[in-house]
Parts: structure tokens; sequence; C-alpha cells
């Protein structure tokens, strides 16, 4: 079977999104762990939820619009199947450090 040629934002965008789950759940330990870092974020937005949600979409539009620019503009390249897989892992990844946070050390 052909591996049809992916757009460079396609890419790009892609990893920013399996990086961003990784750090999503990241964050959702350490509010949950640090009452410094929960009150950091109440007041920065009014509501942590919304600090929270600010730092990962902002983080998922930086990462994919830097990753798209990488070697000259030509972005990275990746298989379809070799991005399928990073996102998958990515959430997968998430999934686990949250999971794990509320089961065995919350």
């Amino acid at each position: 079977m052909e591996n049809p040629a992916l757009a460079k934002r396609t890419i790009a965008f892609g990893l920013a999104v399996a990086i961003a789950c990784v750090v999503n759940a990241i964050i959702v330990v350490l509010k949950e762990k640090s009452a410094a870092v929960m009150n950091a974020m109440k007041s920065g937005l009014g509501h942590h939820w919304i600090t929270h949600s600010a730092l990962v979409v902002g983080l998922f539009l930086v990462l994919g619009a830097l990753l798209a620019a990488i070697k000259g503009g030509r972005g990275i390249e990746l298989t379809a199947g070799r991005l399928i897989a990073t996102l998958v892992s990515g959430v997968i990844l998430a999934a686990v450090i949250i999971v794990g946070f509320y089961l065995f050390v919350d």
C-alpha cells in the first residue's frame, strides 16, 4: 500500500497534539499535588481550568507553528503510519499518567 504524502502542517500539528496531551496530563498532576501551582493557576485567568486550557491550547498552537517552520520551512517528514502511532502513543501516555496518578498516588 502506498504512503500518501502528508502536508507539513498536518505532521507538525499532529505532533503538537501528542505533546500537548502529555503536557496536559502533567499539568493535571502538578495542580493536584501543589497548592501553590493550583493557586497560581486560579489567579492567572480567574479559574484554574481556564488557565490550564489556555496553556495547553497555546502550547499546541506555538509548537505546531514551530514544528512546521523547521528545516527551512519544510517541516518534519513522517509517514502517515508513524504520525498515527505517535498520536496514539501520546494519548495513551497521557491517559496512563492521569489514571495512574488518581489510582496510585492521590
